[in-house]
């Protein structure tokens, strides 16, 4: 009878044998989804660090944003503010300059006024026998013509 029993031992090893090749096969094919779902897990914690890192960016780049809209914003209405000064003073300066082109136009209608009036009053002069003349010296007499005269009326029409 030990023949049957080495027998059975043999069956027996050989069973174990297949057992624990078949067991090691599972623990492999087992260890395969294992690691898979290790790998699975790590990805996804990078992937969540990742979010978390794309979304610190994203606020950052909202809030550079928002503060260079406020910068803008100041800045387009200091230049506002600027432009509403500058179109006062050109509006100021070009009511000064029709207020000068207006009181030459008076001055310039004077002059023509004035001028018309000299001959008038040589005219009357000469029928009194009166000239324009200067006393410069006891021998010498300077006669002004009649646009020295003039350049003299507007002297004091200034004054």
């Amino acid at each position: 009878m030990d023949t049957d029993h080495g027998d059975d031992y043999i069956t027996l090893d050989i069973i174990m044998s297949n057992d624990y090749t078949s067991y090691s096969k599972d623990l492999e094919t087992n260890k395969t989804p294992q690691n898979s779902l290790q790998r699975d897990v790590d990805q996804a914690a990078k992937i969540g660090m990742a979010h978390k890192e794309i979304q610190r960016l994203k606020d950052e780049v909202e809030v550079k944003e928002k503060e260079q809209n406020k910068s803008d914003s100041v800045d387009l209405q200091k230049a506002k503010e600027h432009n509403q000064r500058l179109n006062e003073e050109i509006l100021a300066l070009r009511n000064r300059v029709r207020s000068l082109d207006s009181e030459k136009k008076m001055l310039g209608e004077e002059v023509k006024r004035l001028k018309g009036e000299i001959p008038e009053s040589q005219e009357n002069e000469q029928v009194g026998n009166h000239s324009l003349g200067k006393s410069v010296g006891a021998e010498e007499t300077v006669q002004l013509s009649s646009t020295d005269y003039i350049d003299c009326m507007q002297i004091d029409f200034m004054q």
